[in-house]
């Protein structure tokens, strides 16, 4: 019995230092994007998916906040427009990522539904759930354990590939066109899974528009660059977004095509790195 007791006694020691570990790695990635609130200093937003967080804080020097987060789905960004209004914020420009994937039916699976639950005003079991529980207990939050495990190969290979002094494959600019090809391919597959979008998204971004023509909030659809290799495995591939934004009269900025030619500027095959986020800002806020 004396055994039994201290082998779970040890059990509940390693869970408890293993939970630490994981919870300040989730606090610093996985909840990256819903710590801060914006200033209501603030009235011009950009609300997108991980193709905004290049734009990181470059935005702010053009008095626009940068509220994206990775893996927002427009159900996440409804919420956020929805805070904005019921929390006095004097919003009168919300630029909207419209890109082609944003309504695919991938979105309404991997979402931050249970991170955006924070800009909610219900205090209800499933808010305490999601804000409480697994946010101090993310060794119970599936989504947090693997990318915790990714974190962790991705850090044993940098640092392999430094001890050995072996090229960085991982940069993108460095990699052979048939590579970038064959990772623009298989992104393609992965974000278009099917020919019909989702209807769930769809209704939603509806809602968001109808919320922002409410509030007389102008609501601008923005398209984000994306590199030569990933545009040519597009083709004409459109969940169309951009489309429901014409169809209401909405104005939509593409700058799909905008650093064709200038690798440098792109992290993988559809999102900028940090130099192409600052100079993106530029393009599109200093006008």
């Amino acid at each position: 019995m004396k055994k039994f007791i201290f082998n779970l006694s040890v059990f509940f020691i390693i869970a408890l230092v293993f939970n630490i570990v994981v919870f300040v790695f989730a606090n610093d990635n996985y909840y990256k994007g819903y710590k801060d609130f914006p200033s209501k200093s603030y009235h011009t937003f950009i609300i997108a998916d991980s193709h905004g967080l290049s734009i990181d804080r470059f935005a702010e020097a053009y008095q626009v906040y940068n509220f994206s987060a990775s893996s927002d789905s427009y159900l996440d960004m409804k919420r956020k427009v929805t805070y904005l209004i019921e929390n006095g914020y004097k919003a009168d420009t919300i630029y909207l990522t419209v890109d082609r994937h944003t309504l695919s039916p991938y979105r309404d699976q991997f979402n931050n539904t249970d991170k955006s639950i924070i800009y909610t005003s219900e205090m209800n079991f499933s808010y305490i759930k999601e804000k409480y529980f697994k946010y101090y207990l993310p060794i119970f939050q599936s989504k947090v354990n693997p990318l915790f495990r990714i974190y962790l190969e991705d850090k044993a290979k940098l640092i392999y590939l430094e001890k050995n002094k072996i090229p960085n494959k991982m940069i993108w600019n460095q990699l052979p066109e048939e590579e970038k090809f064959k990772r623009s391919r298989e992104r393609v597959s992965g974000q278009f899974p099917t020919q019909e979008n989702s209807e769930r998204l769809e209704n939603t971004l509806l809602e968001i528009i109808n919320l922002c023509k409410k509030n007389n909030i102008e609501l601008i659809g923005l398209k984000f660059p994306l590199s030569g290799s990933y545009l040519k495995m597009l083709k004409n591939r459109n969940y169309g977004a951009d489309s429901l934004f014409y169809s209401h009269g909405l104005k939509v900025l593409d700058y799909e095509s905008l650093f064709i030619g200038n690798e440098q500027y792109f992290k993988d095959e559809d999102h900028l790195n940090f130099d192409g986020g600052k100079e993106f800002a530029k393009t599109l806020l200093s006008k």
